[in-house]
């Protein structure tokens, strides 16, 4: 990992943490860093898919990943290892 990026990563299962909430975290990790420009019902809607997303009729598991450097802010959105939606934002 390079020292000038700072990864975040959380997981949650199908019986995990509700929509609403890793939405809350989500908003204050881009308040604290400043990212305005992200696209929230984009985040809420992908968060909401990964989270009813099962495989193969199992249980499904929402992947929430911020990663910051010098100037930027990526989040990705996965379920069960699929990439289900990614942004890129700029921060101050």
């Amino acid at each position: 990992m390079s020292p000038s990026s700072s990864p975040f990563a959380l997981e949650v299962s199908s019986q995990g943490a509700p929509v609403s909430l890793l939405e809350s975290l989500a908003r204050q990790v881009l308040d604290d860093v400043g990212c305005t420009s992200a696209p929230m019902g984009e985040l809420t809607a992908a968060l909401a898919k990964a989270a009813a997303s099962g495989s193969f009729g199992g249980p499904a598991r929402c992947d929430l990943q911020v990663r910051a450097y010098a100037n930027a802010l990526d989040i990705l959105v996965s379920s069960n290892g699929g990439r289900i939606w990614q942004t890129r934002c700029t921060i101050p």
